[in-house]
């Protein structure tokens, strides 16, 4: 499948460095989101699972990032 087609894919390890270059930790991230479980946090950065679009939302302004920081 083109990637340009289906836009923009999530990376964990672009979230980590972004949250890492913040001096942030995964706990400071969740409750800036809106005091989500910090579990949430690991499993994006360790690409278990993906955040929904309301989440992406909250994550980029908790960290004060565009989405092209957290994407491939």
């Amino acid at each position: 499948m083109d990637r340009a087609k289906t836009g923009p894919v999530f990376s964990g390890q672009k979230l980590k460095e972004a949250r890492t270059k913040r001096g942030l930790s995964q706990a400071q991230v969740a409750r800036k989101m809106g005091n989500i479980s910090g579990l949430y946090i690991s499993y994006w950065e360790n690409d278990r699972y993906a955040p929904n679009g309301v989440n992406m939302v909250l994550l980029l302004r908790a960290l004060g990032c565009e989405l092209e920081e957290v994407t491939e």
